[in-house]
């Protein structure tokens, strides 16, 4: 193969496809491709689509039409992940893919080039392992790190369990020789991810604290976060785990959804309004105020009440969370509560309306603790669209908590830590003074 084939790889998506994207691009850059910004001068476009909602449907649609009217003579555009893996048929209605690319056939995606052919989309087994190699795509100093893929907790409003198919995990050794190797090569910041990271050892009689204590043993400096626990899994001997390890951040992403007890119900979701108050007093009864909590909620699920909606708000309202995300319920024609009736589009509307708003201000209000406080911060560089210096405070998780902005960087290297202290904030961002 011609070396200067020249590739433009586009993820769409949770940092899970990233994930997928970073070992697919190294496979092909090992067959010989050379990575372009351009997808104009491109011989070969790859977009690794999201499919978890009917908006990130029509995005990762919109975008191919719009990447696909970019092609060069003679050039060709492969669809991948999660929306070929959620419609195994892609291939008979988008003529225009030149190739279509499933979960499944990840490992198999160099041939799968070379010979310019597609494989059937078999429902997804694949899961990466350490010897497989990567190409960083966020920051040479936080990597990504799955530890498990697929779903079997069916939330009745959710398709992951559709697209990325059955629970599967990684081994203890596989996931620490992993992070040996990003520590050895200048990782600073380790993010376990997974669809439910607190299920990890269901298949290999561990445990997601053992996993913790072995990662915590890696040499280096560097820190850990760990994203997606499921409510229902957090226990005290979780949370104390994690306040014990040195390199484990006290930040906690837990997406509760709701605190109605006849909407959690509906969602299948396998804990009560009740539980949800509990765990957060574990929390704070662990940790005091030295942690900081993101959650996700839904407006409008198809059982939900005014009286539940109300009591959502007010939930918000009383500021648990530092960083929360609303979504407005999308119904998704293979769960159990896209057959539901929905709520009408108007009410909906205004129910999600004062979800955001209590959300913004509930945020804005627990987030002004951190002022004034003296903490380590990443530096990860000059911010290319700000053209600021940048980095993340250990409260800060990679692309949804907002940044930290220095103000007063002189000889300071990237990749590194200094001892940082918080001076202001705008919006979910920081201003910070290196010390």
């Amino acid at each position: 193969m011609n070396s200067m084939k020249k590739l433009f790889f586009e993820s769409l998506g949770c940092p899970k496809n990233r994930v997928d994207s970073e070992v697919m691009i190294a496979a092909l850059m090992n067959s010989g491709w050379v990575i372009t910004e351009d997808p104009g001068e491109a011989d070969l476009i790859i977009l690794n689509t999201c499919s978890f909602i009917a908006d990130a449907r029509d995005e990762s649609v919109s975008r191919f039409f719009e990447l696909h009217a970019s092609l060069k003579k003679g050039a060709r555009i492969g669809v991948a992940g999660c929306l070929p893996q959620l419609y195994p048929d892609l291939k008979n209605v988008l003529n225009e893919a030149d190739l279509v690319i499933g979960i499944d056939n990840i490992a198999d995606i160099s041939s799968i080039v070379e010979k310019g052919s597609s494989l059937k989309i078999k429902p997804s087994e694949f899961i990466y392992n350490s010897g497989m190699e990567r190409v960083l795509t966020y920051s040479p100093y936080t990597c990504y790190v799955k530890i498990a893929d697929g779903c079997e907790n069916f939330c009745s409003y959710c398709s992951i369990p559709f697209i990325r198919g059955k629970y599967r995990e990684r081994g203890v050794p596989d996931i620490v020789s992993e992070v040996e190797n990003l520590v050895a090569n200048g990782v600073k910041e380790v993010v376990l991810i997974s669809q439910d990271t607190t299920k990890f050892g269901f298949v290999n009689g561990s445990t997601l604290s053992m996993l913790l204590k072995e990662i915590n043993s890696v040499v280096g400096d560097f820190r850990i976060r760990v994203m997606y626990l499921y409510p229902g899994k957090v226990d005290r001997s979780l949370l104390e785990t994690m306040k014990k390890l040195r390199k484990v951040v006290n930040y906690l992403e837990i997406p509760v959804q709701h605190i109605s007890d006849s909407v959690l119900k509906g969602m299948n979701r396998t804990y009560s309004g009740n539980d949800i108050r509990k765990m957060i007093n574990e929390i704070k009864d662990v940790f005091g105020d030295n942690y900081a909590l993101r959650t996700t909620f839904i407006s409008s699920f198809p059982s939900e009440k005014k009286d539940d909606h109300e009591l959502l708000k007010n939930f918000i309202e009383e500021g648990h969370f530092d960083y929360s995300g609303a979504f407005r319920y999308s119904k998704e024609e293979f769960t159990k509560a896209g057959k539901m009736r929905s709520v009408p589009k108007k009410e909906a509307d205004k129910r999600f309306a004062e979800i955001e708003r209590a959300v913004h201000i509930a945020m804005e209000k627990r987030l002004d603790r951190f002022i004034g406080l003296e903490m380590d911060v990443l530096y990860e560089g000059i911010d290319p669209e700000l053209n600021v210096p940048v980095g993340r405070c250990w409260h800060q998780a990679p692309e949804i908590d907002g940044i930290t902005i220095l103000t007063n960087v002189e000889n300071e290297k990237c990749g590194k830590y200094y001892k940082c202290r918080l001076v202001s904030r705008e919006g979910v961002d920081f201003i910070g003074e290196i010390l």
